[in-house]
């Protein structure tokens, strides 16, 4: 076996064993967090992937479904031609929606295995997330409507869009704001509107590292579900969606931790 020197009693120790763990205990710089997600990616991304293509999978076969009676109706012309945009567009927008949420959920329950170094399995990850998916949708929604709310109530209202870009900044900031509120309902049971305000708590004092983490990441994220089917023809376009949603959250997850480790165990829940 290998040895090193060590400088404390002059003498011989074993080597260092790797660390288990994806990130150190303590609060983490911003090359501890990218080095944090690019470690978790490469030991669990294989299980977080496939547990949110395998909980998407009744998801996406009604879509199919959806999409195929929509089809079938505008074909047979039993029904107006624009059945198929009515009906599709907003099946699609409830998937990405409800696969946002259940990647979130996936994120979420993997930290505390990836940061304590233990195993975890695909359907054991999908089973531990699977019951916090809808506080998780519940908070992404609440922070979506503070975020993008009055700018469509503005716009709803009859206002021209460049009347909204005041809004802009504002809207910019409570994304921001309650950038964490998704991750604090599923690692820590939080409902929605508790998430949103753990979130608020956390990114408090911190907002433009919260900024510089989740933004990068997200264009990161868009960049490679651009790249994928490029590369990988039709299966890069099967799994571009996944990676989308997927590769953002372990980075939102270690910053979450790091900000609980920063307040210290005196952060109560709720």
């Amino acid at each position: 076996m290998a040895q090193h020197w060590t400088h404390r009693g002059g003498g011989w120790l074993p080597p260092r064993s790797p660390r288990p763990e994806v990130i150190p205990l303590r609060p983490l710089g911003p090359r501890d967090i990218l080095d944090g997600t690019l470690t978790t990616l490469g030991r669990y991304g294989g299980r977080l992937l496939g547990a949110l293509l395998l909980g998407q999978l009744a998801g996406l076969l009604l879509l199919v479904a959806v999409a195929g009676a929509a089809t079938l109706a505008s074909v047979t012309r039993t029904v107006g031609s624009g059945v198929f945009v009515h009906t599709l567009v907003p099946a699609v927008a409830l998937f990405l929606l409800a696969g946002w949420a259940l990647a979130t959920a996936l994120a979420a329950a993997l930290l505390r295995p990836a940061v304590l170094g233990r195993p975890v399995t695909t359907l054991g990850l999908l089973r531990a997330a699977t019951p916090r998916i809808p506080a998780v949708l519940g908070a992404r929604l609440l922070a979506l409507l503070a975020a993008a709310g009055p700018g469509a109530a503005a716009l709803a209202a009859g206002l021209p869009p460049l009347a909204l870009l005041p809004l802009a900044p504002v809207a910019l900031w409570l994304g921001v704001l309650f950038a964490l509120a998704p991750t604090a309902a599923g690692y820590e049971r939080l409902g929605p509107v508790a998430a949103l305000r753990r979130s608020a708590r956390l990114v408090r004092g911190a907002w433009w590292r919260t900024f510089g983490v989740t933004v990068p990441a997200g264009a990161l994220a868009l960049g490679a579900a651009f790249a994928v089917p490029l590369r990988f023809g039709v299966l890069g376009a099967l799994l571009a969606p996944a990676l989308l949603l997927a590769f953002p959250q372990p980075a939102s997850g270690l910053l979450y931790m790091d900000r609980l480790l920063r307040l210290g165990p005196g952060l109560s829940p709720g």
